[in-house]
C-alpha cells in the first residue's frame, strides 16, 4: 500500500515538473533567418544566458503566408505540452518597455517596422507613413474609386481644342512627388 502512495507522489511530482515547463515566457535572444529564434530563459550560475533551443519562425506558411521576423528583446511564450522544450511551439508575446505597442487606440490596426507605419482605421481609412518612397506594382491603380479619368504624365500629349494653341501638346510640368510609369 505504501508503495502505491510513493508511486503516486512520484507521478504528481513528475506532472508538476511537466506542467511548470509547459509554458515559458522570455525575450528573444538570438535571431537567424534559417534557424529561427532562441529565447533567454534566465542565467546560469556564472551569469551567462540560459538559452532555449532554436524554434522555427512563428508564421503562417499556407495559402496565406506572412513574414514578420521577431526581433531581439521581443517578448514571446513557448508552449511545451509534454514539457520537452525541443518539441515546443513559439508564440508571439506581448509588449514591454523596450518594445511598446505602436498604438493605444482600439479603433485601428497598426503594423510598424522601422520608419514605416501602416494604419487601418475602423472607419475604413488606411494611412501609410513611410520614411522613403512608396511603390505600388499593379496592372491598374484606381485613385478615389473605379471609373475615374486616366492620369496624365509629363510628356503625354493633350489636345487643346481652340485658340492659337489648338492641337496636340505635351504636358511639360507635373507633380514633384507623384510619379507614374505606363
Amino acid at each position: 500500500m505504501i508503495n502505491h502512495f510513493i508511486e503516486l507522489k512520484a507521478d504528481i511530482e513528475s506532472l508538476k515538473t511537466a506542467f511548470g515547463a509547459a509554458l515559458r515566457v522570455g525575450a528573444v535572444a538570438a535571431v537567424d533567418a534559417k534557424k529561427g529564434f532562441r529565447v533567454k530563459w534566465g542565467e546560469d550560475g556564472d551569469g551567462r544566458p540560459f538559452l532555449s533551443p532554436w524554434y522555427p519562425h512563428p508564421e503562417s506558411g499556407g495559402a496565406t503566408s506572412t513574414w514578420m521576423p521577431l526581433s531581439e528583446g521581443q517578448i514571446v511564450g513557448i508552449m511545451n505540452p509534454g514539457g520537452d522544450p525541443r518539441q515546443g511551439v513559439l508564440l508571439r508575446g506581448g509588449f514591454s518597455d523596450v518594445n511598446p505597442p505602436p498604438s493605444q487606440s482600439l479603433d485601428e490596426n497598426v503594423i510598424a517596422f522601422g520608419s514605416v507605419r501602416l494604419t487601418l482605421h475602423r472607419d475604413g481609412r488606411i494611412v501609410v507613413d513611410a520614411g522613403g518612397p512608396v511603390t505600388i506594382n499593379s496592372p491598374e491603380i484606381h485613385l478615389g474609386g473605379e471609373g475615374g479619368q486616366p492620369v496624365a504624365r509629363v510628356g503625354d500629349l493633350v489636345e487643346v481644342g481652340s485658340g492659337s494653341s489648338a492641337g496636340m501638346w505635351p504636358i511639360v510640368e507635373g507633380s514633384s512627388v507623384v510619379r507614374a510609369v505606363d
